[in-house]
């Protein structure tokens, strides 16, 4: 699921320093082997584009 394209997460990066900057996380296919992975995570305005950016739907399972 990792290097498909990163993933913008629904968590501020630090919003005592870069305001309204949100995370995305887990590479692209345009980045380097060591840029693909869960724990790598980087910044951007939210209305920043680009074609290696998407977001992943998923939902809670209740019981």
């Amino acid at each position: 699921m990792l290097g498909n394209v990163w993933e913008w997460c629904s968590d501020v990066y630090d919003a005592d320093v870069y305001g309204s900057y949100r995370i995305f996380r887990g590479g692209s296919w345009a980045e380097e082997a060591r840029g693909c992975g869960a724990t790598c995570r980087r910044r951007s305005h939210p209305t920043f584009r680009i074609d290696d950016f998407g977001f992943r739907v998923a939902r809670s399972l209740t019981s």
